[in-house]
């Protein structure tokens, strides 16, 4: 199996000074640990970035400086979400192989909270998201179309991955 560690390492780096006090795909991975432990924001990622951070440099195999919240959030906005999506999705695929259980995966589409851009006059964004719900892990998102619902987005993303062996549950309140 693949680690999704060093996948996340493969991200691009969206800076264009190198500053190198972080690498973006261990900024993501640690937000996502973060998440899963209960954070519920960037400023509980950092704090929990910080109070685990001899265990995290361990796993990660060096020392490093913890980021600021506002870094993770700049992480989280530049990240290129369609290489993400797409090592996501080759990490679950690696994934798959290894095991022959029925999965359950979840579909949610939420408004990304703090997108809105009102200098530039832009709506909030809303993504689609694919989860595999015993795991807690996103399998895949896609950003919907500013023009359009959640279903044809869904419809899209289903149609791209190649899953097998799973229930797709999805909580749908609107007329299709």
């Amino acid at each position: 199996m693949i680690c999704l560690l060093d996948k996340f390492r493969e991200l691009p780096d969206y800076r264009k000074i190198k500053q190198l006090k972080f690498n973006v795909g261990e900024i993501l991975f640690m937000s996502l640990l973060a998440i899963r432990s209960g954070a519920n924001g960037y400023a509980d990622m950092e704090a929990w970035i910080k109070a685990k951070k001899r265990e995290l440099q361990k796993f990660l195999g060096h020392a490093f400086i913890a980021p600021a919240d506002n870094t993770i959030r700049n992480v989280f906005l530049n990240i290129d979400t369609e290489k993400l999506n797409s090592m996501l999705e080759d990490w679950a695929h690696s994934t798959d192989k290894t095991t022959s259980k029925i999965k359950i995966v979840a579909l949610d589409g939420k408004t990304m909270s703090g997108s809105t851009n009102r200098i530039r006059s832009e709506k909030a964004r809303d993504v689609v998201s694919l989860f595999l719900t015993e795991e807690k892990l996103p399998l895949a998102q896609t950003q919907v179309d500013d023009k359009s619902n959640e279903i044809p987005a869904l419809v899209e993303l289903l149609d791209s991955l190649k899953i097998k062996n799973c229930v797709i549950m999805a909580d749908m309140k609107r007329d299709i």
